[in-house]
């Protein structure tokens, strides 16, 4: 009997892009939430002229898998380092963000851009009680979001070459232990406008396509981030006009930089958000304890490239 709640993920950079990595509990030290794995093996049918109204069996062709799962932003206990980073440093890097370590003493921080080039590819595992279901070549796509007085998280969703499913004993990674940091005290500003907010989302969307290879057991050698295209919401409090005029921004087109945090109370566990370019995309009349809300949908532009989003790690 396979229980359910008996299972871990582990993820590790791939040396060789489409290799999968031999994956130990070292590299499952991260709290992942809600972990799903999706096989999707595509199945031929064989349209044979044929005697009867009867089919002749399919065959089973490109396979490949998504991993999706969530987890909190948190950062570490001790000094950055190259083998301290923060625990979602890898699935960061393959969902289209570069990092930028910097190791001056007692100041030390880990920055996180959108990448254009050199983003690597990922193996990921899921082990289910004593079952492990693989995919290698993987990339995917992330979503952060936050609510007051909650973590905030990081949505993944990783595509990546479907490899077979194995029985493997379940490994038993170590888990931090430190509280990550909640949404409150976050200094949360658009422009010079520090509005009243209950929760904020980002979403990376990044387009992901195949590395079709007959070489490739599955037929995908990996798959690549081909495009990305970021976007946000957060739900203010309306304010009179003269306060300040979500419509008018709207259709004015006028652009404002988002700061966020940062949040958490130690060295090290502190995340910060920012954004140069926000762009008002829509508007729309909501309700929250009776007080009207202005719900507002977002471009993340760029401001010089590379860097809609950013996301400070101190």
């Amino acid at each position: 009997m396979i229980k359910t709640r008996r299972r871990a993920l582990a993820g590790k950079i791939e040396a060789t892009e489409g290799t999968a990595e031999i994956l130990t509990a070292t590299e499952g030290g991260i709290i992942a939430l809600d972990v799903k794995w999706t096989p999707d093996i595509k199945m031929i049918q064989r349209n044979a002229a044929l005697p009867t109204l009867s089919k002749i069996k399919q065959i089973p062709g490109l396979a490949l898998a998504h991993v999706a799962f969530k987890t909190e932003l948190m950062g570490r206990t001790a000094a950055f380092s190259t083998v301290n980073l923060p625990f979602v440093d890898p699935y960061l890097r393959a969902a289209g963000f570069a990092a930028t370590l910097v190791v001056t003493p007692g100041a030390e921080t880990v920055t996180y851009k959108p990448a254009s080039t050199g983003i690597p590819s990922l193996t990921l595992g899921v082990y289910v009680d004593g079952v492990r279901k693989l995919i290698s070549g993987a990339r995917g796509t992330v979503k952060f979001s936050g609510t007051v007085g909650e973590q905030l998280f990081a949505e993944f969703d990783f595509m990546g070459s479907y490899n077979a499913v194995f029985d493997t004993p379940l490994i038993i990674p170590t888990l931090p232990t430190h509280t990550p940091p909640q949404l409150t005290n976050a200094q949360f500003t658009i422009g010079a406008f520090a509005p009243t907010i209950k929760s904020i989302s980002f979403d990376m969307g990044n387009k992901l396509a195949p590395r079709e290879d007959i070489n490739a057991v599955s037929g995908y050698k990996s798959f690549m981030l081909t495009d990305r295209d970021p976007s946000g919401t957060f739900d203010p409090e309306m304010e009179l006009v003269n306060g300040h005029d979500w419509y008018g921004l709207w259709k004015s087109g006028t652009s404002a930089a988002l700061s966020l945090g940062a949040i958490g109370a130690s060295q090290y566990n502190k995340v910060k958000i920012t954004a140069p370019t926000v762009v008002t995309t829509k508007v729309s009349e909501g309700e929250r304890e009776g007080n009207e809300v202005a719900d507002t949908s977002f471009q993340l532009a760029m401001g010089t490239g590379d860097d809609e989003l950013v996301i400070v790690f101190s």
